[in-house]
């Protein structure tokens, strides 16, 4: 479970970095248009919102949030360094990790 929340929490802080004009155009070429802006900012809280969830019901709500904040930061992390040196490897990670994640999560 832990894996799949980790998932959601990468998945989210890329959603978050492509809703702004800058990293949206380093991946397609242009800005997102202002609805898809809106649509990857409410998956990102909602994926967020399910990764705290997923962590507080698989480890109990104080080391699960606890958890869930160390994922966040290590999803920022990975995101941002991607961003820096392999833009282009965003999507394919993200794609891996929610592959994996929903692997275990099915074990």
């Amino acid at each position: 479970m832990t894996l799949l929340a980790f998932a959601l929490a990468y998945l989210a802080m890329a959603a978050l970095c492509l809703a702004m004009n800058r990293h949206h155009r380093q991946l397609f070429g242009d800005g997102p248009a202002p609805r898809r802006q809106a649509g990857l900012r409410l998956f990102a809280a909602a994926a967020l919102l399910a990764a705290a969830v997923l962590d507080s019901l698989a480890l109990g709500t104080g080391i699960g949030l606890v958890v869930w904040f160390g994922q966040f930061m290590l999803g920022a992390l990975l995101v941002g360094l991607l961003l820096a040196w392999r833009q282009r490897w965003l999507l394919p990670v993200g794609a891996l990790v929610a592959m994996a994640g929903s692997l275990t999560a099915l074990v």
